[in-house]
């Protein structure tokens, strides 16, 4: 076989400054994305599009200033680009390596799985970084023109830049899932959830022009937005890496950490906002800890197996569906309390003053976590112990949710029997539907009270029952030795 020719001199050097366009202390997979990413068309395209449209935009501001299409028109495309375009370029970015067979050659190296993931995140928002500031000097020009106010549109451009970040870690988190298809309901169901939620932002922090108390208000939507980025980097990293590996203890202890900081800004007033945000920020982290499989390798459980309080922390944090249990359980109690301090701050519509009726819907918010394992474990025990299971949890809860939605079209037609018929159906969503219609006599209060106690025991009881040999050789394995 005959050797390629040696490049020249001229040529070598040429090779050599290419390759040492990036430090050497930058992750090799930072590098190799955004050399890849910065070469395709598509980036190319949108860059220039977006130069182009800007252009535009402002010679149509110099013929019309302070007009409102014009304004439109400009962040319109500023947010195609931001919110939709460099997001979606994520949307194969895990299983692309598992289709091109180089999952495996790159796991060879020193790279675990939350590098590989957050280089894949950080090479696009690098990416994303030189449209921000391609869109910066339009801003300044735009101020000059008049009728413009400077410091909102750069907040709006900063919060652009974050909720491109977050779009992005929901593409690459979502992109570890071989399958098509649930990739892309993840990423829609996951997308409206994005959109409401920065409706919600635009409508009470910008249109209001900062009315309140802005500084709170702009720092717990950062500290949201900068949460969602580490949990969906987190929800692909731990799909990609062995089990051998555990990237559910410190999922959970930073969960614990931004609720911490989000209780803070309860001095500030916003207690509403806060407990949006707790919830939030909770609800994802317990989902994730739920559909979790039971470590298989001793190793993961050896640090919990130094001392009582290790093993007490353990509890909670042990990878696993096991410990997801008791780690909802921790956080259920504290969003309880939380729920409870802001409804005695504000005029809450929660119905404190029923105590019945508050343990009720408290008792069916948290078995709507739970309820799910159940037909999990009952059905699917082999997936329950040995994978991750959110595929399945997000199906059960579709059809539980299109199950609630049958129910109350029925309740609904047969008036007379509403609460039998909610009674009968032991569902924790359709029991919360039941007590909002606030129509309930005091023994069907007691009934649901007690279908949502018993639902809730056999959420717990139920997994640990089923997958008892595995529980049995799980606290085996975190006895000391």
């Amino acid at each position: 076989m005959t050797p390629p020719p040696l490049p020249n001199a001229r040529d070598a050097m040429a090779v050599a400054r290419r390759m040492q366009d990036f430090p050497a202390r930058f992750s090799p997979m930072l590098v190799k994305e955004l050399r890849q990413g910065m070469r395709t068309n598509l980036f190319t395209v949108a860059f220039i599009l977006l130069q182009t449209v800007m252009v535009l935009s402002l010679l149509a501001g110099l013929a019309d200033p302070g007009s409102q299409a014009v304004d439109g028109f400009f962040w319109f495309f500023v947010v195609v680009i931001l919110l939709i375009v460099q997001p979606l370029r994520g949307f194969n970015a895990l299983s692309s390596e598992y289709l091109l067979n180089t999952m495996d050659l790159i796991q060879l190296t020193r790279l675990d799985a939350w590098r590989i993931t957050l280089g894949k995140w950080t090479a696009l928002n690098a990416q994303t970084l030189l449209f921000l500031t391609g869109v910066l000097p339009y801003l300044v020009m735009r101020y000059f023109l008049g009728n413009v106010n400077f410091v909102t549109d750069l907040a709006g451009l900063f919060f652009l830049g974050l909720g491109s970040a977050l779009a992005s870690a929901i593409a690459i988190g979502c992109s570890a899932f071989k399958h098509f298809l649930l990739r892309g309901i993840l990423v829609i169901a996951f997308g409206i959830g994005f959109v409401i939620l920065y409706a919600t932002l635009q409508a009470l922090i910008f249109r209001s022009g900062f009315g309140g108390n802005p500084v709170a208000t702009l720092g717990l939507a950062t500290l949201a937005l900068l949460y969602g980025c580490f949990f969906f980097l987190s929800f692909g990293a731990s799909r990609i890496a062995p089990l051998s590996e555990n990237h559910s203890t410190r999922k959970r202890l930073v969960a614990l950490a931004c609720t911490g900081l989000a209780l803070a800004f309860l001095w500030f007033d916003i207690e509403e906002a806060v407990m949006v945000v707790v919830g939030l920020i909770l609800g994802f982290a317990c989902v994730d800890a739920l559909t979790e499989p039971l470590p298989v390798f001793s190793k993961v459980l050896e640090p919990f197996r130094r001392n009582a309080l290790t093993r007490i922390a353990a509890t909670f944090l042990t990878p696993g569906w096991m410990g997801g249990i008791w780690f909802f359980m921790l956080c259920f109690g504290a969003f309880t309390g939380v729920i409870y301090l802001v409804s005695r701050l504000t005029t809450s519509p929660i119905p404190l003053n029923d105590g019945l009726e508050f343990a009720t819907m408290m008792l069916c918010s948290a078995n709507s976590y739970l309820f799910p394992l159940i037909f999990i474990h009952l059905f699917f025990p082999k997936h329950a112990s040995g994978s991750f299971t959110f595929g399945i949890y997000t199906f059960i809860q579709a059809c539980l949710g299109l199950l609630t939605i049958m129910i109350t079209a029925l309740a609904s037609a047969l008036t007379r029997f509403d609460d039998l018929i909610y009674a009968l159906v032991p569902v924790p969503s359709v029991l919360l539907v039941a007590l909002t219609n606030s129509g309930a006599s005091a023994n069907y209060e007691l009934i649901y009270f007690a279908i949502a106690f018993l639902t809730l025991m056999l959420g717990i009881a139920v997994p640990l029952l089923r997958q008892r040999d595995a529980v049995r050789e799980y606290l085996a394995n975190l006895k000391p030795r």
